[in-house]
């Protein structure tokens, strides 16, 4: 009787387990708008100082309720280019959430402090030589 009921009681466990509904997958937001900028580099800069630094960005961006937002750091490898070593690029859901983390108030602060002196001056050794703006044509 211990058998069955314990038999029982494992084979309702496992069906209870088999029908239960599945959580559905956090719905993520298409990126139509991309920012990129090329950046020369005069200096020599690491590139894991300039992620780190923009990965601290992209964590704000994510506490702001833009998980799907932020900027990648890209280091070019090119033959014939010699004028750019970096090139950022932006990824935002659309135009009107870009205004939204670039006119909230934790976005400025940490665009504005940066987090050490440091930090700060290795933004200023880098120029800026372009940056442009594109949406996704549907």
């Amino acid at each position: 009787m211990k058998k069955i009921l314990c038999l029982s009681l494992i084979i309702s466990l496992i069906i209870g387990s088999c029908t239960q509904p599945k959580a559905e997958p956090e719905e993520k937001i298409e990126n139509t708008l991309k920012s990129v900028s090329y950046l020369y580099d005069s200096v020599g800069i690491d590139p894991h100082e300039l992620f780190l630094s923009l990965e601290r960005v992209n964590k704000v961006i994510d506490s702001i309720g833009y998980p799907d937002a932020g900027y990648k750091l890209w280091l070019i490898q090119s033959d014939t280019n010699k004028t750019y070593r970096f090139m950022m690029e932006g990824y935002w859901p659309d135009q009107a959430i870009y205004d939204t983390i670039h006119n909230n108030e934790l976005y400025k602060r940490v665009d504005a402090a940066m987090a050490t002196r440091a930090e700060e001056e290795l933004w200023k050794a880098l120029k800026n030589i372009s940056y442009n703006r594109f949406t996704l044509v549907k």
